[in-house]
C-alpha cells in the first residue's frame, strides 16, 4: 500500500515486498519441513520399532524346560543403562526386561498394536508399541520402546541452521536488490536532471536513449515540450503583432494631442501625454519580453549587482527625486529568472516606493536554503490595514487617487512572481512604510511569458 501524505519510494516498496515474500517463503518452508520431518520421523521410528520387536522375538530361544532369552542375540543398546532402547517381554507369569531400563518401568500400553508417545526415564521421549506373537506354542507380548528425542534435537539444530542461512540469504538478496534497483532506476535520475536542465534553459529535450519501459514516457514528454514551444512561439508572435499594430494608432494619437487647440489646454495636454507615454512604455516592455528568453526555460538571468543600479538610476531621473537607496545584496545574487521579468517586477515595486517614500528606500536580495528572497522597504506612510494590503494587489485598486498611476504595478509584479512559483506579500516595514517581500525558488521555474498561451 502506498503511504498517503508523503512520497513513496519505489526502491523501498520493492525491498519491503521482497523481504516479506522471502520471509513468508522461509516460514512456509520451515513449516513444511517440520511437518515432513514429523511424518518421515514417525514412519522411520515405527518401522524401527517393528523391526526391533521381531529381533527381540528372535532372541527368545527354546530351552530344555522353558523358553529363555539369548542375550547374545540382542542389540548391545539393550544392555546399556538408559540407552534409549528398551523392551519388556511377557508370557504367562514371566516377564523379561531389558537391562537398559535399569530400575525404571515402561508406561503401560492399553491397546495392543498401537503406537504410543510417552515420557521415558531421564526425560526421554519414547515411541512404544506392544505386539502379540506366538512362538513355541506360547503367546508372547513384546513391548519395544525407542527414544526419538536425539532425532528431534538434530532436526531442530538443522532448522536453526536453516533459519540463519535463510536470514543471511535474505539480507544478501536485499543488498543485491538495492544495488540492482539503483542501477535499474538510474535512467529516472538522469531524466530528472535533464528536466532541471530544460527548466534552466540549457536543454531542449530529454534523451530518448532509455529503457523500453521509460522510452514511451520520454517520447511523450518530448512531444509535449515541442507542442509547448510551438504554442509559446505563436503566443509571442501574436503579442508582437498586437504591439506593432498598436504603434500606428499611438503615433496618430501623439500627433492629435499636438494640435493647437489641445496644447492650449495645458492640463489636458499634459494628462493625455502622460497616459500615452505610459501606454507606449508598457507596449515596448511587452514587445521586449515577447522577443526575449528561451522558449522552454530561462534566458538571460537577473544579476542583482548589475541590474538593480540601472533600475534605480532610471527611476531617479524619471521621478526627479534624489532618495537615499540602500542596496543589501548577496555577492552571488544571480537569480534563475528571466532578466526582463524581474526588471519589470522591481521596476514596478521601486516606482511605487519612489512615489510614497519620504526619504529612504532599502532593497535586499539574499539566498537562504532553496529560496531567493527580495525585499523592498520604504519610509512612507505604508498600509496599516492588512485587508487593504491584500486589496492593493488587485488590478486597478488605488489607495490614493491623488497619486499618478493606474493601480496595476503591484498586481503585475504579483502575477510575474506567481508565474515563477514564487510568492509576493505586503507587510509593515521596519523603516516605517511598506515592505514588499518576494520569495522565489532557487531552481529555475517557467517564465512569465510561458503562461501567455
Amino acid at each position: 500500500m502506498i503511504p498517503r501524505g508523503r512520497a513513496a519510494s519505489l526502491k523501498r516498496q520493492l525491498a519491503v515486498a521482497t523481504a516479506v515474500v522471502l520471509a513468508v517463503l522461509g516460514v512456509l518452508l520451515a513449516g513444511g519441513a517440520s511437518l515432513l520431518f514429523e511424518r518421515i520421523q514417525g514412519r522411520v521410528m515405527e518401522a524401527r520399532i517393528d523391526a526391533d520387536a521381531e529381533r527381540v522375538l528372535a532372541a527368545v530361544r527354546r530351552g530344555p524346560e522353558a523358553p529363555y532369552l539369548d542375550q547374545a542375540r540382542l542389540d548391545a543398546a539393550y544392555s546399556r543403562p538408559l540407552s534409549g532402547q528398551y523392551f519388556v517381554i511377557r508370557f504367562g507369569d514371566t516377564q523379561w526386561r531389558s537391562r537398559s531400563l535399569w530400575d525404571s518401568e515402561l508406561p503401560t500400553v492399553a491397546a495392543t498394536g498401537t503406537f504410543v508417545h510417552a515420557p521415558g526415564p531421564g526425560d526421554q521421549q519414547l515411541l512404544l508399541r506392544t505386539r502379540e506373537f506366538r512362538r513355541f506354542g506360547q503367546s508372547f507380548a513384546i513391548t519395544v520402546a525407542s527414544d526419538y528425542g536425539p532425532l528431534v534435537r538434530e532436526f531442530r539444530r538443522g532448522l536453526y541452521t536453516f533459519t540463519i542461512l535463510w536470514a543471511v540469504a535474505l539480507a544478501a538478496t536485499l543488498v543485491a536488490l538495492n544495488v540492482w534497483l539503483g542501477r535499474a532506476l538510474r535512467p529516472l535520475a538522469v531524466a530528472r536532471r535533464q528536466v532541471a536542465e530544460i527548466q534552466s534553459g540549457t536543454r531542449q529535450n530529454l534523451d530518448d536513449d532509455a529503457p523500453l519501459e521509460l522510452a514511451p514516457l520520454i517520447r511523450q514528454i518530448n512531444a509535449l515540450l515541442s507542442e509547448t514551444r510551438h504554442a509559446l512561439s505563436r503566443s509571442r508572435h501574436a503579442m508582437a503583432n498586437l504591439g506593432h499594430a498598436l504603434k500606428t494608432p499611438l503615433a496618430v494619437l501623439y500627433n492629435l494631442i499636438e494640435r493647437d487647440d489641445i496644447r492650449r489646454n495645458a492640463e489636458l495636454h499634459g494628462a493625455l501625454l502622460a497616459q500615452l507615454e505610459q501606454l507606449s512604455q508598457r507596449i515596448g516592455r511587452e514587445l521586449g519580453q515577447s522577443q526575449g528568453g528561451a522558449a522552454s526555460g530561462v534566458g538571460e538571468p537577473f544579476v542583482a549587482s548589475r541590474d538593480l543600479p540601472a533600475v534605480i538610476d532610471a527611476l531617479r531621473r524619471a521621478h526627479r527625486r534624489d532618495l537615499a537607496v540602500e542596496l543589501v545584496l548577496d555577492e552571488d545574487a544571480t537569480l534563475p529568472v528571466e532578466r526582463v521579468d524581474l526588471l519589470e517586477v522591481l521596476g514596478n515595486l521601486l516606482d511605487n516606493a519612489w512615489k510614497w517614500a519620504a526619504s529612504r528606500i532599502q532593497v535586499s536580495v539574499a539566498g537562504q536554503g532553496a529560496q531567493w528572497f527580495i525585499q523592498v522597504d520604504d519610509d512612507g506612510p505604508g498600509i496599516a490595514d492588512p485587508a487593504q494590503r491584500q486589496q492593493a494587489l488587485l488590478r486597478g485598486y488605488r489607495l490614493d487617487e491623488s497619486v499618478a498611476g493606474q493601480g496595476l504595478g503591484l498586481a503585475i509584479a504579483a502575477d510575474i512572481v506567481a508565474a515563477y512559483r514564487g510568492d509576493l506579500a505586503l507587510d509593515h516595514s521596519a523603516l516605517g512604510g511598506l515592505s514588499v517581500r518576494i520569495s522565489l525558488p532557487r531552481q529555475g521555474g517557467l517564465a512569465k511569458s510561458d503562461f501567455a498561451s
